[in-house]
């Protein structure tokens, strides 16, 4: 699995968060036994468990740089690719910021359609 792949699975697992707050070992559990992620498993683990266990600092960046937009107006999609690429940004040195910025750009334009893409691209090109 590659990384962006291995993204993808992630941001789907965040995505899942917000509707299920506290049962995200059980996402992560029933990912994991459903899909093998090779060797992109400590990815995964860290990004999904990371981006939960920072998420009120996570969310309260995404605050500040959204001007007017409250975490909870943000729709999931874009809130799940944001949060993702806020905890990349923020918390995850061996990764480079164009990198963050740019693949939850590209989960933004596949997963939210076109119309997030600047949103998302926005905050997170002010937040790096």
């Amino acid at each position: 699995m590659d990384r962006r792949k291995a993204r993808e699975h992630a941001f789907t697992m965040i995505f899942q968060y917000k509707f299920r707050p506290d049962d995200i070992g059980d996402i992560l559990a029933d990912f994991l036994e459903e899909n093998d992620p090779a060797n992109q498993r400590e990815y995964i683990e860290g990004a999904v468990r990371g981006t939960v266990e920072n998420i009120e600092a996570i969310d309260k960046k995404i605050s500040e740089y959204s001007k007017g937009w409250s975490v909870d107006r943000i729709n999931a999609v874009s809130l799940a690719a944001l949060r993702l690429g806020a905890y990349e940004l923020l918390f995850c040195d061996d990764i480079p910021n164009p990198v963050a910025v740019n693949e939850a750009v590209n989960m933004t334009r596949k997963f939210a359609g076109p119309e997030t893409v600047d949103f998302v691209n926005g905050i997170l090109g002010n937040m790096k």
